[in-house]
C-alpha cells in the first residue's frame, strides 16, 4: 500500500516497525581510532569542541569524522555536506569541505547543524519523524555565521559539486 498508493497509514505502520526494531538494524559503528577528524585544512574535532563551548554549554558527547571521498556524479545538483547518526553519536562531514578555499565559518556552520541534530533529536508526530522542526530552524539561525554560510553556499555549491 505504501509503495503503490503512498498510503499514510502504511507509512506510519512502517515507521512504528522501524522504531520498535531500530537496534536490530544497526551495524557496529567505526571505532574511535578509525575516525579521521583532522583534515588537511580543517580540524573537525577542534571545531566541534569550540562550538560545544560556545553554543552547547560545554562538552558535547559526539564523535566526528570526515566522510569518504567519492567522485561526484555528472550533473549532480546537490551535496549532503554532513550527516548525523544518532545511534552512533557520530557526525560525518563531506570531505569536499576540507579544502583551503572553503572558509572555516562555513565548515563550522555545517558542524553546528549536525550538532543540533545531536542536541535536538527528531520529534515523532503521527508516527512520522520530523528533524527540522521550527525550534530546530530557529536555533540554527542563532548561529552567528548562519546568514554568511547560507550566502557562501549559494555562491559556491557549484564549485563543491565539481570537486574544487
Amino acid at each position: 500500500d505504501y509503495l503503490s498508493d503512498s498510503d499514510a497509514a502504511a507509512a506510519a505502520l512502517i515507521d512504528r516497525f522501524v522504531e520498535a526494531n531500530r537496534t536490530r538494524f544497526l551495524a557496529p559503528g567505526p571505532t574511535q581510532a578509525a575516525l579521521r577528524s583532522e583534515g588537511q585544512h580543517h580540524d573537525l574535532r577542534a571545531i566541534a569542541d569550540d562550538l560545544a563551548r560556545r553554543h552547547f554549554g560545554g562538552r558535547v558527547e559526539v564523535r566526528i569524522t570526515w566522510g569518504r571521498r567519492v567522485q561526484p556524479k555528472r550533473r549532480q545538483r546537490s551535496l549532503q555536506l554532513g550527516t548525523y547518526l544518532p545511534e552512533e553519536h557520530l557526525i560525518r562531514i563531506h570531505p569536499a569541505l576540507d579544502q583551503p578555499w572553503v572558509p572555516s565559518f562555513f565548515v563550522e556552520a555545517v558542524v553546528f547543524h549536525e550538532m543540533l541534530h545531536h542536541d535536538m533529536p527528531a520529534v515523532v508526530q503521527n508516527g512520522r519523524r520530523h528533524y527540522h522542526t521550527r525550534a530546530f530552524r530557529t536555533r540554527e539561525r542563532s548561529f552567528e555565521y548562519h546568514s554568511a554560510a547560507q550566502a557562501w553556499q549559494k555562491e559556491n555549491l557549484w564549485r563543491l559539486l565539481r570537486g574544487g
